[in-house]
C-alpha cells in the first residue's frame, strides 16, 4: 500500500514538471530598448491603459511567429507591427474594469444579499497566467518556422529591463 502511494505521488509530480514554461536564453532575435507606457483619455468612456512595445530585431533569415506576450498578469496576442525594416511587437491593453458594473442585489432580506461584493476592487492574481514575473520582465512566446510542421515548437524568451515612458493623457 505504502508502494503504491509512493508511485502515485511519483507520478503526479513528474507530470507537474512537464506541464510548466520552460524558458530560453537564446532566442533567434534580439529585444532593443523595450517600454511601455500608461493612458488615459480625457474623458471617463475614454479609459485608461498602457502600450507596451517591443523593438524585434531577428539575427537570422529565420521565419519566426510571434505567438503571446506576457506582461503584467495580463497574456496579449502578439500584434506585429513593420515600419521599413524595423519589427515592433505591439500590446495594448485597456482597461475595461470600471465600465463593468458587478450587480448588486438588493433586498429587505439580509441573507438575500449574501453574493455581493463588498466595494473596491479585489486584486486576484489570474490563475491561468503562467510565469511569476517582476514589473519590468514579460515573456514572449514564438516559433522558429521550419520546412516540418512537427518541429516548430512554441519557445518561451523572458524579457527583463522593460522601461516606463512618461504617461500620456488624452485631451
Amino acid at each position: 500500500m505504502k508502494n503504491a502511494a509512493i508511485l502515485i505521488l511519483t507520478v503526479f509530480s513528474l507530470y507537474g514538471c512537464s506541464s510548466q514554461k520552460k524558458l530560453t536564453t537564446e532566442p533567434p532575435f534580439h529585444i532593443k530598448n523595450p517600454s511601455y507606457q500608461q493612458y488615459a483619455g480625457g474623458m471617463e468612456e475614454s479609459g485608461t491603459g498602457f502600450i507596451l512595445q517591443l523593438p524585434v530585431d531577428v539575427e537570422t533569415g529565420d521565419e519566426i511567429e510571434f505567438l503571446e506576450v506576457f506582461f503584467r498578469g495580463h497574456i496579449f496576442e502578439a500584434e506585429i507591427k513593420e515600419e521599413g525594416d524595423n519589427l515592433q511587437i505591439i500590446c495594448n491593453y485597456k482597461d475595461t474594469s470600471k465600465d463593468k458594473k458587478p450587480d448588486i442585489i438588493m433586498h429587505s432580506d439580509p441573507k438575500e444579499e449574501v453574493g455581493n461584493q463588498p466595494p473596491g476592487s479585489i486584486n486576484r492574481k489570474n490563475a491561468d497566467f503562467p510565469f511569476d514575473l517582476n514589473r519590468d520582465e514579460a515573456v514572449v512566446s514564438y516559433k522558429v518556422m521550419t520546412g516540418d510542421p512537427k518541429n516548430n515548437k512554441v519557445t518561451y524568451f523572458k524579457i527583463t529591463g522593460i522601461k516606463s515612458k512618461p504617461s500620456r493623457i488624452y485631451q
